[in-house]
């Protein structure tokens, strides 16, 4: 009878034990390093925590590389009205948008003017590469969304990104928000990328 109760105290200990680990919000690894400072079948046992946000953040960026990669796979192909696909001869630039981040199943609008109430509005100061930015057409006078593009960076406030410009012979093209054309148009930033 000592037995059985000997087990189901060191049961309960380290059920215990298993469940306080279970509560706390960092994980940790295990490394097991071999040290010729033991017995030849020792090992040496370190426990490193992590955090679980740095994976989410490191896994975000690599998404995120991707449809920058892809997007500029479009470069150079030519704007072309109301076309989502490049196959029908062209994007505009909600079209490319829609094509680039369709690619990896992300849902966006196919309207510019439907990112003025769409995605998580970001400061200008807080802008990241996958980010959206939204201008108003040719005419700065509407402040409706009109014209929209990736950011591709942002060094230290110098923010590049890539669009469908209607320009002559333009199409799909990498821009600077610094250039006067787009500061008097620029209207707001959206992340879509959680």
């Amino acid at each position: 009878m000592r037995f059985y109760l000997t087990i189901l105290l060191l049961f309960l200990a380290s059920y215990s034990t298993f469940a306080s680990l279970k509560k706390k919000k960092k994980k940790e690894a295990i490394v097991t390093i071999p040290s010729k400072l033991y017995k030849q079948d020792s090992v040496l046992r370190k426990v490193i925590p992590f955090d679980l946000a740095d994976k989410i953040s490191v896994k975000k960026n690599k998404a995120v590389d991707g449809i920058l990669w892809f997007a500029k796979k479009q470069l150079g192909t030519p704007y072309k009205y109301a076309s989502a696909d490049p196959k029908n001869g062209g994007l505009d630039c909600s079209g490319f948008l829609y094509y680039v981040f369709g690619h990896f199943d992300i849902k966006v609008p196919r309207s510019s003017k439907d990112y003025m109430n769409y995605g998580k509005p970001i400061t200008q100061n807080n802008i990241q590469k996958g980010d959206v930015l939204v201008f108003t057409g040719s005419d700065a006078s509407k402040k409706i969304g009109g014209h929209v593009g990736i950011v591709l960076e942002n060094e230290n406030g110098n923010i590049s990104f890539i669009h469908g410009a209607s320009g002559k012979g333009k199409g799909v093209t990498i821009s600077n928000l610094s250039e006067s054309y787009y500061q008097q148009r620029f209207l707001k930033a959206v992340r879509i990328i959680k």
